[in-house]
């Protein structure tokens, strides 16, 4: 059974909501993730008010730091410096949500903030139990670090109104367009991991008791 969520053991992440993802024609750019920001700055006022923890987790190499590991092979725009570089406008945190005093920014460099990063550090000082998931893209770097997390003994909510995919173009099996992608990841995330809600939900119902507080 899941515990209930609270502001002593629940915090929010975002997960790669930088330009390099958002920003019109950038490396990354994720439509979904730009139609959803309503949404997320909706919530994200929501958590601040009941002060709720919010994580970013952030896409960042350095240069000279030799840690694209096989993302270098995969991703030629990682590999060249011209996406998630560090010192470059692309790292920025999208301005509308960008992290307020007392938020936490973890710079990550695969697709799971928990490899090689301080996060799991980080939520146990926090005495973090329960991970609300918000971000981009939702089947990659958001549900990577989504199962990490269950793997660690997190309770996980993925949000289905602040995760965003992109479409997928054939890859020998079809192209998937956005919807359908979105759909099947988080079916199967339900099914197998945790538990899929929306923010509305969320605010309707486990966390409403905290607007008043």
């Amino acid at each position: 059974m899941f515990p209930e969520l609270s502001p002593g053991n629940t915090a929010l992440l975002i997960v790669d909501m930088s330009l390099d993802f958002l920003q019109v024609g950038a490396p990354f750019e994720t439509v979904e993730g730009r139609n959803m920001l309503p949404n997320l700055i909706r919530f994200m006022r929501h958590c601040r008010e009941v002060r709720l923890p919010i994580i970013y987790l952030n896409h960042v190499h350095h240069p000279g730091a030799n840690d694209k590991g096989t993302l270098a092979d995969r991703f030629p725009v990682i590999r060249d410096g011209k996406a998630v570089a560090a010192g470059t406008e692309g790292v920025s945190i999208w301005p509308e949500i960008a992290p307020q005093p007392g938020d936490i920014v973890i710079e990550k460099i695969r697709q799971s903030g928990f490899t090689y990063t301080r996060l799991d550090a980080a939520l146990k000082e926090l005495k973090v139990v329960n991970l609300l998931m918000a971000g981009v893209a939702t089947g990659a770097c958001v549900e990577s670090t989504a199962r990490d997390a269950v793997s660690r003994d997190y309770f996980v909510y993925m949000l289905s109104d602040v995760t965003a995919a992109s479409g997928i173009t054939d890859q020998g099996w079809g192209a998937v367009d956005s919807a359908t992608l979105q759909r099947v990841i988080l079916t199967h995330f339900a099914y197998h991991f945790g538990k899929v809600a929306s923010t509305g939900e969320l605010m309707a119902g486990p966390l409403a008791y905290l607007e008043s507080e």
